[in-house]
């Protein structure tokens, strides 16, 4: 029997709730306009096609015939097939796709590039459940090459986004990047049925078109939240002649019809299971449909049969959908498209992908976007002003006025509150925090050791005349003192940093002997934290599923206290492993995921 969902109206906007604003003259479409791809020109759009695929080439000549994309703008690469590939494997794949420019006189006026089904996925450089990973998709990697932000590719961590939050129309010449998609699903009909409907847009789709927003009820909703995108998206597009249906309840909405936009929280709903098979919303999406989903892998792969975990996008592509945002790896919270921005500006008349990527925070990072890059569902565009920066610094006055910014620690995480009186064009906050235990002091907490790394981003609220505020968690911390910072960023992409605090996280007092690693999953290497609470003969032993020792990582007397192992799994294969730490009186297990 399933459980009855649990209601929730704390949110100002009503649960289950359909609104229609009567403001048509804004959106009144005339019978001959067309907001057909069709009628688009696609003299700025170059594809990719991989010779060793059969799958790139049908679908690299289909869309280029159907988008009437001259033969000059087609770049055909020799490269592997798999989705994941090598930072050697990528520089070829690179070195290629850029050789094609050095000998076209096209590059200054190309502004979209599309890859497709058959060139590689993803770039493996390792460490990719860091927040300062290599680690990236193709498509991110190739939006910088042979611009400004070039040096940016295959570095460590993420580059922030001149275009984030731009309502205005893209060019490569203005912003300094290319706006690159994919065509990509299970199947050649998958990806065919991306093309076609993105091609047969109904130009009174705002009359029976909804964007259908479904919240986890059970999370936080305040702004800033993910659930508070959604919250943000729904007053925007109140002001819209669009029909919007938001749920803020604990059911995962499925079966609705007529969806033009979706956003939910995939299989990171806690109640998804109740209602569906590995969070599919089995929806009936309109031509010209967009999604996003707030899963972190929703794009580690497109083959098929799939392998599920976390939900992915291929499948709401296979029922219909024609344009999603999804993930490499673990890109953290703050690279998922911030939906307040995306679906007005999809709904005002800009491009599929340039509604995506003004609402994504980071290039050379984990996002891919899927589908018809000058997809549009609007003839009309409707534009508005917005400063250009580059996404980096700014010396100009803060325009927020920060009242307190406070850290304490309890056990193994950190709590950051911050208040600020007013804000003025406030995109947000970048947490940013540093390890100031010296360095002659033993620590097992990761990569930050030398110096400040980032950790996630809080949206702020634009602009306001009231105190607004903020709160974040620094979970499963190791014991050591830390500073931590923010980064204001205005909307304009300049940045400005706040005072830093110091916080310390004591080491834990336990009644037992505990065993904990981090990294968990992990590749290839993880830290084992072992704490002893006397002296005595120890014996850490590492086994896979099927119960076979594979590695002994100590066997002998230690001292009571807290030990650190590192534990390199380097030759294993990816699967679940099993560490046993055994003492005279005890016994303790911690499973451990390698995935390679």
């Amino acid at each position: 029997m399933q459980q009855q969902p649990t209601q929730h109206s704390s949110n100002s906007i009503p649960a289950n709730s359909i609104f229609r604003i009567s403001l048509v003259a804004m959106f009144t479409l005339l019978s001959t306009a067309l907001a057909s791809a069709q009628q688009a020109n696609y003299d700025d759009v170059v594809v990719i096609i991989n010779t060793n695929s059969s799958i790139s080439d049908s679908i690299g000549t289909y869309f280029a015939a159907q988008r009437a994309i001259p033969s000059g703008n087609i770049i055909r690469i020799a490269v592997p097939t798999t989705e994941e590939i090598d930072s050697v494997t990528f520089e070829d794949l690179r070195q290629q796709v850029e050789g094609f420019f050095t000998h076209n006189p096209i590059l200054n006026t190309i502004n979209y590039i599309v890859t497709t089904k058959g060139v590689p996925l993803k770039v493996n450089r390792g460490n990719i459940w860091s927040i300062t990973s290599g680690s990236s998709s193709v498509e991110s990697e190739l939006s910088l090459i042979l611009g400004p932000y070039a040096s940016n590719i295959g570095q460590a961590g993420r580059f922030y986004s001149p275009y984030y939050n731009q309502r205005v129309d893209f060019t490569r010449k203005q912003f300094g990047f290319f706006l690159v998609t994919r065509l990509d699903g299970y199947s050649y009909s998958d990806i065919k049925n991306i093309i076609d409907r993105a091609a047969a847009i109904d130009p009174a789709v705002f009359g029976y078109g909804k964007f259908v927003l479904d919240a986890d009820g059970s999370k936080s909703m305040v702004n800033g939240s993910l659930n508070g995108y959604m919250k943000g998206a729904v007053a925007e597009l109140t002001t819209r002649n669009v029909l919007v249906d938001f749920d803020s309840t604990t059911q995962y909405v499925t079966h609705s019809s007529n969806v033009l936009g979706y956003v939910s929280w995939g299989s990171n709903d806690v109640n998804q299971g109740l209602y569906t098979d590995n969070a599919k919303p089995y929806h009936s999406f309109l031509p010209g449909s967009i999604a996003e989903t707030y899963v972190s892998t929703s794009a580690r792969s497109f083959d098929y049969p799939p392998a599920y975990g976390q939900s992915l996008i291929a499948d709401i592509l296979a029922e219909g959908v024609n344009g999603a945002k999804g993930y490499v790896y673990e890109p953290y919270s703050s690279a998922i498209a911030n939906v307040t921005y995306a679906f007005p500006m999809y709904a005002d008349g800009f491009t599929m992908a340039e509604s995506f990527y003004a609402a994504s925070y980071y290039l050379s990072w984990m996002d891919v976007v899927i589908g018809d890059p000058k997809m549009r569902i609007n003839p009309i565009r409707i534009t508005g002003s917005s400063n250009n920066g580059n996404g980096n610094k700014s010396t100009a006055a803060l325009p927020v006025e920060l009242i307190d910014f406070v850290g304490s620690a309890s056990g193994r995480s950190v709590q950051l509150r911050w208040t600020t009186a007013t804000e003025t064009n406030n995109a947000g906050f970048e947490v940013e925090r540093k390890v100031t235990t010296p360095q002659s002091t033993p620590y097992q907490g990761g990569d930050d050791r030398g110096g400040w790394i980032s950790l996630e981003f809080v949206a702020g609220a634009g602009s306001s005349n009231s105190p607004k505020n903020y709160t974040y968690s620094d979970v499963n911390v190791a014991p050591a003192r830390y500073a931590y910072r923010l980064r204001q960023i205005d909307n304009d992409g300049s940045t400005h940093l706040s005072n830093e605090i110091s916080v310390e996280v004591l080491p834990a007092a336990s009644a037992v002997n505990t065993l904990e690693n981090y990294p968990n999953p992990f590749n290839p290497t993880t830290t084992i934290n072992v704490s002893l609470q006397e002296r005595g003969k120890v014996s850490l032993k590492i086994y896979n599923i099927a119960g076979q020792e594979v590695a002994t990582l100590l066997n002998g007397f230690a001292e009571a206290g807290a030990t650190a192992v590192r534990f390199d799994a380097s030759n294993l294969p990816t699967g679940t492993y099993v560490s046993r730490l055994q003492t005279e009186r005890s016994t303790v297990t911690q499973k451990m995921m390698l995935i390679k």
